[in-house]
């Protein structure tokens, strides 16, 4: 018994150091299942996520992260990319939203494959790019997307250099392309780029996708008014009709719709399990959501019930984290200098708390460990120094000196009264004087007449 005691005392006190040495407002980390099922979702261990992040658009500061770093198949959110290939092309002139393409047998042929998901593309039908934008957003049409696809760069084999090219430039290190629609290549044969292996499945990161989706929303924000809407129609009025329903169902309006959600895709596949990326504003805050991995292709309700997990920690995130002006442009005293910032900063922070400042390499900049995407930092705002603030200036005077000070005010002013006393005296007496020299004059004067 007495080693038991002694056991539980040190577990105590180990639990009490332990404490003192975690900084206030630390929290346990969690998983993505565990804060849905806090918030009162019963779901099964099947459907914690692979992996998933959550990040600040504005400073590319990661709010939340599981596996962030861990690789997986990406499936339909591909097409993000090809959609930011046709933006690029867009941007250098050499395509656009009304742009048109016709649907010929090869497209026709990969929109009647039962292994994949489309539209129905008809013979004499013509879509134009932001058609086709819509067409692989909501129903994820991978016909649309080799169409698309096809506007930017005809050659399958020079698209995906293209695609793992820009992959690169932004960073994503852990991402590689063998297609631009999701899946394995053997199923796109004989479309398939023939420079890449049939098994060649893409891969990628919740990170990876962070940044793609950090860039082309920020960069391209059209795509937002592709990504926004729960349901959709194409070719309105026509022979060519159709209606869909947006499997991104976190979607404001939708049947999970989570506030501010206006973006941006799923992806699925019997490699991938079930994956969605998402974007929500509320405010001045925006935030770029990956989920990867939740259950298996067997079970198709992670199609709806990853979005249960992903519109908790997201909720979660807004709760915590707000973007917003730290400090207006003007003079500041920061670390004990007065300096002044020609800009405000502003800043992904804690809500409810007050951001400490700091100056660093002559900058002013939020005080915090954090972190960011590969490629962002802190934000920080040029500053310079106005003055050096005193010490007494900061602390105020000892007291010893104020009551020196006090009591030298009493002297002079009682000096003073007194010199004043001492001549308003004198100037009375002289009056006295002279009433009485008068009155004298006065009466030898008359005693004289008399």
């Amino acid at each position: 018994m007495r080693k038991r005691n002694v056991r539980g005392i040190c577990a105590f006190l180990c639990t009490i150091l332990l404490g003192c040495l975690i900084p206030a407002g630390e929290v346990q980390a969690q998983r993505a299942l565990d804060v849905a099922r806090e918030r009162g979702y019963q779901l099964e261990e099947r459907y914690q996520p692979a992996g998933s992040i959550i990040t600040e658009i504005n400073t590319g500061q990661i709010l939340w992260q599981e596996n962030a770093q861990k690789q997986w198949p990406p499936a339909s959110m591909t097409k993000l990319m090809t959609i930011l290939l046709a933006y690029e092309e867009m941007k250098a002139g050499n395509l656009e939203l009304e742009s048109t393409a016709e649907v010929n047998e090869r497209y026709t042929d990969i929109a009647g494959r039962y292994a994949l998901s489309n539209n129905k593309m008809q013979p004499g039908a013509s879509y134009t790019v932001a058609e086709l934008m819509d067409l692989i957003i909501v129903p994820s049409s991978a016909a649309a997307t080799y169409m698309l696809a096809d506007m930017v760069e005809s050659d399958p084999d020079r698209f995906v250099e293209r695609m793992n090219q820009k992959a690169q430039e932004l960073g994503m290190v852990n991402t590689k392309y063998f297609n631009c629609v999701g899946v394995t290549n053997n199923l796109l044969q004989p479309y398939h780029p023939v420079s890449q292996p049939l098994d060649g499945d893409n891969i990628t990161t919740p990170e990876d996708y962070a940044m793609l989706c950090t860039y082309l929303i920020k960069t391209y924000p059209d795509i937002l008014n592709h990504t926004k809407y729960p349901q959709i129609t194409v070719k309105e009025g026509t022979p060519y009709e159709e209606h869909f329903t947006s499997y991104q169902i976190s979607l404001e309006g939708a049947k999970y719709g989570l506030e501010g959600t206006d973006g941006l895709k799923t992806g699925s596949s019997d490699t991938a399990g079930f994956n969605y990326s998402s974007t929500a504003k509320r405010g001045d805050t925006r935030l770029v959501e990956i989920v990867m991995g939740v259950s298996d292709w067997s079970d198709q309700t992670g199609e709806e019930l990853r979005h249960l997990v992903g519109n908790a920690i997201m909720e979660q995130a807004f709760e915590r984290f707000e973007y917003k002006k730290v400090l207006s442009k003007g003079v500041h005293t920061i670390d004990g200098k007065k300096v002044e910032i020609s800009k405000d900063l502003w800043d992904c922070v804690p809500k409810g708390k007050e951001a400490p400042l700091t100056i660093k390499d002559g900058k002013v900049l939020v005080d915090l460990e954090r972190e960011y995407l590969p490629g962002f930092q802190a934000p920080a705002v040029s500053c310079k120094q106005v003055a050096a603030v005193e010490k007494n200036e900061q602390k105020g005077l000892p007291l010893f000196l104020k009551v020196l000070l006090v009591l030298a005010a009493v002297f002079v002013i009682l000096v003073g009264a007194r010199i004043s006393y001492v001549a308003y005296r004198k100037k009375q007496r002289r009056k006295r004087r002279e009433a009485q020299r008068r009155r004298r004059a006065r009466r030898i004067r008359e005693l004289e007449e008399k």
